[in-house]
């Protein structure tokens, strides 16, 4: 018998390798100076997105930051509805 996937348990287990690929991606953005390359409205959003991913990223490695494998959780809705 197949096992059924389970969206929301897949998010939770790779949930730190893709916080860690997002921050480095925008990291070596901003490193290399592409962020440049967009007029000064949209770089201060990416500056912005940067800045949130360090802190996600500082709150995940001190263990701040839970992660559950329950869809509902991750939606914020109540079971009971």
């Amino acid at each position: 018998m197949t096992e059924k996937f389970n969206l929301s348990s897949e998010r939770a287990k790779n949930f730190g390798l893709d916080l860690e690929e997002a921050y480095n991606t925008m990291l070596a953005f901003s490193l290399e100076n592409k962020l440049d390359c967009y007029p000064p409205q949209d770089r201060k959003k990416l500056e912005s997105v940067l800045e949130f991913l360090m802190d996600v990223t500082d709150m995940w490695m001190n263990g701040q930051i839970m992660v559950s494998s329950q869809e509902t959780h991750e939606r914020g809705v109540n079971e009971e509805k």
